[in-house]
C-alpha cells in the first residue's frame, strides 16, 4: 500500500469524507483521487497537512502495512462499530449524569465485569 492508499483507509477508519480532508487538509479534493488513481507521492507540506488532519504520523501513512494486518485491524473495528451502534444510547445517557454520581456507577460495572471474567 502506498501513501494514498494508507490515506484513503485512515480516512475511511476515522469516518472522514474525501470531502472534509481536503478542506480541513486546505488541499484539492481532486488531488486526493489523483493520488489514489496515480499512486503518487504528495509533496512534504501535503503529507504532513493531511497527518495532522488524520493525526497519525507521516511514517504511518509512509508504511508498506501487509494486507493481513490491515484486514485484521477492518475486523477489529467492524466488531468494536456493531457493539457502539448497540450502546450508543446507553452512552449518551451515562454522558449526561454528573460524574460524582456516573464514577461510582463505572465503577461497578467494571468490578462486575472483572468478576464475570474470572469465573472463565
Amino acid at each position: 500500500m502506498g501513501f494514498w492508499s494508507n490515506v484513503e483507509a485512515e480516512r475511511e477508519y476515522q469516518g472522514i469524507s474525501r470531502k472534509e480532508l481536503a478542506l480541513r487538509a486546505n488541499i484539492s479534493y481532486a488531488g486526493i483521487g489523483l493520488g489514489l488513481e496515480r499512486d503518487s507521492m504528495p509533496g512534504a507540506d501535503t503529507a504532513l497537512r493531511i497527518s495532522k488532519v488524520l493525526q497519525v504520523s507521516i511514517e504511518y501513512l509512509l508504511s508498506e502495512g501487509s494486507q493481513e494486518t490491515i484486514q485484521n485491524a477492518d475486523n477489529a473495528f467492524s466488531s468494536e462499530l456493531k457493539l457502539f451502534r448497540l450502546y450508543r444510547s446507553l452512552i449518551d445517557d451515562i454522558e449526561k449524569i454528573p460524574s460524582h454520581i456516573k464514577d461510582p456507577i463505572c465503577d461497578m460495572i467494571h468490578h462486575i465485569a472483572a468478576k464475570e471474567n474470572k469465573l472463565y
